[in-house]
């Protein structure tokens, strides 16, 4: 919020996103007629969590966040706005909301399809080198597109309209994202050149075989990379190398499995990958903080913060 514009847009969109929560009572979170867009509001802090961020953007309008990517820290606030183009695991948490001040957040949904495709009608120049090459950003929201957000949450009053013209704002928001000061990451995963689309496949082979031995050779191959490239590109954009992202995954996938089942530790560990039970539960450890029971009957017990 560089401007008095700027500022006067959010505190607009302040008010409209108290008077919706004010409407919802004490529900924390608002899903809509639109599938891919959620209003989140908490009134405390929150401890840290772990989980899979999606590709999408999420707005913050009143309360401060921390999040964790690799070994990178994110700090953001009101009218500043996080975006992922793939899906990464990370840790995070509100570190400022109160119940007169709750954490407002705006969660959009990203399809890098159909970012894709929309790039298409756009006239974009070419993707050039600059930027830390990361794939989870965090910019300042421009008053266009805190605009867009404001007359989102006011057509929610003439549901007739959602169909076709929340599709077009959605249309405006990827149009503000792409343009914007993020622009160029979000391009990148979605879209990118050679290496950029390599790094985003290797990802998504990494997430549809996690529960297999990773072999960087041969991952290099599928994404018609030299191992050496893959690597460095890699960890410049996901803040962790391929063999990290991977225990992330598997880790976050047996959490999920611990905590929808009644099934031994020893066996989800097999399930996601691990040779070893004993390795399984000490990198479980170390990653929540907790043992693979502790953790699950801690989870059961208490409903875990998205």
């Amino acid at each position: 919020m560089n401007t008095p514009s700027d500022q006067s847009a959010h505190l607009s969109l302040l008010r409209e996103v108290h008077r919706c929560f004010s409407s919802a009572g004490t529900a924390d979170d608002i899903g809509t007629a639109l599938p891919w867009f959620t209003l989140i509001r908490r009134s405390a802090p929150t401890p840290t969590g772990r989980g899979m961020l999606q590709p999408s953007m999420c707005l913050i309008v009143q309360g401060h966040k921390e999040m964790l990517v690799g070994d990178r820290v994110l700090h953001y606030g009101p009218g500043q706005y996080v975006q992922t183009g793939v899906a990464m695991p990370v840790a995070g948490r509100i570190i400022h909301a109160t119940a007169t001040e709750p954490y407002y957040g705006l969660r959009v949904d990203l399809d890098p399809r159909e970012i894709a495709a929309f790039m298409l009608e756009m006239d974009l120049p070419s993707l050039s080198e600059g930027g830390d090459g990361s794939i989870v950003t965090v910019h300042s929201a421009s008053e266009a597109l805190t605009d867009a957000f404001l007359r989102l949450l006011r057509l929610f009053e003439r549901p007739g309209d959602l169909p076709v013209l929340g599709r077009l704002i959605k249309q405006e928001i990827m149009y503000h994202l792409l343009t914007g000061p993020g622009g160029l990451s979000l391009r990148r995963a979605v879209a990118g050149g050679h290496q950029e689309q390599a790094v985003s496949r290797a990802i998504s082979w990494i997430r549809e075989h996690y529960d297999e031995p990773l072999r960087i050779a041969k991952l290099a191959q599928v994404v018609h990379l030299s191992p050496s490239v893959l690597h460095r590109r890699f960890k410049t954009a996901t803040i962790m190398s391929p063999l990290q992202y991977q225990k992330q995954v598997r880790l976050l996938e047996a959490r999920r499995r611990l905590m929808s089942g009644d099934q031994e530790a020893a066996t989800v560990a097999y399930q996601v990958g691990y040779e070893s039970p004993s390795q399984f539960s000490r990198e479980y450890r170390r990653l929540f903080g907790a043992t693979p029971l502790q953790d699950a009957q801690q989870l059961r017990s208490h409903a875990l913060d998205p």
